[in-house]
C-alpha cells in the first residue's frame, strides 16, 4: 500500500520532497494524527499535511513504521528523526523503541547528545542510562573535552540534576 500508493488520499510534503499516505493508517497509529482528523473539519477536508522538520527519506522511515515495514537498518539511520515524530505525533510504542534502541550502542562519544535528547524528549530510562554510564562507570573523564560545549548550550535544569546525581555518586 505505502510502496504503490494505492488508493492513497493524503500528501505529505516534506523537507525535500512529497510522499503519498493514507489518513487510516496515519489515525490509527497516531492520536494526533486521529485527533486532528476528527476534531477539525479543515484538517479532516484537507488532502496535504506538511511534516517539512524531516526529510523525505527521514518521512519514509516514519511511514514504514506507522505501516508495519520499517527494515531494521532504516530504523538505526533514522532513529533520532523517528524520535522527534514520535514525540511530535504521540506514537508511544515509536518512542520508547527509538529510546531502546538509543540505550544500546551508548558510548563516550554519544553520551552528551544522547543525554541532551533524554532530556529533550522526558526519555528517563535513557537519561538514567546516560548518569550511569557517566557517574557510575566514570566515563564522565572521557568527555572533558565536550563537556565544556554540552554546558553552555544545555538545559539549566539539566545540568542542576547532573550536579545532584554526582552529589549522591559521592555520598
Amino acid at each position: 500500500m505505502l510502496d504503490e500508493a494505492i488508493h492513497a488520499d493524503l500528501t505529505i510534503i516534506t523537507a525535500d520532497g512529497t510522499l503519498k499516505a493514507h489518513k487510516a493508517v496515519l489515525s490509527a497509529t497516531s492520536p494526533a494524527f486521529q485527533a486532528s482528523y476528527h476534531d477539525s473539519s479543515e484538517v479532516k477536508e484537507s488532502s496535504t499535511i506538511h511534516i517539512e522538520e524531516m526529510s523525505q527519506e527521514s518521512c519514509t522511515a516514519l511511514l514504514s513504521y506507522m505501516y508495519g515495514t520499517i527494515k531494521p537498518g532504516d530504523f538505526w539511520k533514522h532513529r533520532l528523526a523517528l524520535l522527534g515524530a514520535a514525540n511530535k505525533y504521540d506514537i508511544g510504542d515509536l518512542k520508547d523503541a527509538c529510546e531502546e534502541s538509543l540505550l544500546e550502542d551508548l558510548n563516550s562519544g554519544n553520551v552528551l547528545e544522547r543525554l541532551n535528547e533524554a532530556w529533550l524528549y522526558q526519555l528517563q530510562k535513557l537519561k538514567k542510562g546516560c548518569f550511569t554510564f557517566l557517574f557510575d562507570f566514570g566515563k564522565i573523564y572521557d568527555v572533558r573535552e565536550e563537556i565544556n560545549t554540552f554546558f553552555r548550550h544545555a538545559d539549566r535544569d539539566l545540568m542542576l540534576e547532573m550536579f545532584q546525581e554526582v552529589l549522591t555518586i559521592w555520598k
